[in-house]
């Protein structure tokens, strides 16, 4: 893939087309006795956490150009952007008593991403570890969090 093609593609699945899936079924969210909208980011989509250097993908690559190794900048950019999407959300839907959410689960060794192997390399915790997290969600464990980014951990910063 192109460059532009990878940064379509990341903005496309995990901005765009989540605002337009979201504005298409609002309306049947709204007859919901108990309405949520949970936003799956990401650890990565942090604008301080970028200066935590334990994190790959925050490490300067060698000089020179073209830089070579591991990048997630569309990904990391993109889960951002879903982020401000869902404070824009959580200000539409808050006075129809819609509880939003953007929740970062963890860097998890899913085949969503490319390959499981390879982000268990990187420290991936196992997929499952993610459904009681979202789970405790759903069923009301964080809604003093509501129109946050949480982690698992607690209020995910800016």
């Amino acid at each position: 893939m192109t460059e532009r093609e990878v940064w379509n593609k990341s903005w496309n699945v995990n901005t765009a087309g989540t605002q337009i899936m979201t504005s298409t079924f609002i309306p049947l969210l709204l007859r919901s006795t108990d309405p949520r909208i949970l936003f799956i980011t990401s650890g990565l989509s942090t604008l301080s956490g970028t200066e935590d250097m334990a994190i790959r993908a925050n490490q300067s690559p060698d000089k020179g150009w073209p830089k070579r190794g591991f990048t997630a900048t569309a990904y990391r950019s993109a889960k951002t952007g879903l982020n401000m999407m869902m404070r824009n959300w959580h200000r539409l839907l808050k006075n129809d008593g819609v509880k939003v959410w953007a929740i970062a689960p963890g860097l998890l060794a899913t085949g969503l991403g490319g390959n499981p192997e390879f982000l268990k390399k990187l420290g991936a915790g196992d997929p499952a570890v993610a459904g009681p997290f979202i789970r405790d969600v759903i069923e009301g464990v964080r809604d003093a969090d509501v129109g946050k980014v949480i982690s698992r951990d607690g209020i995910q910063p800016w």
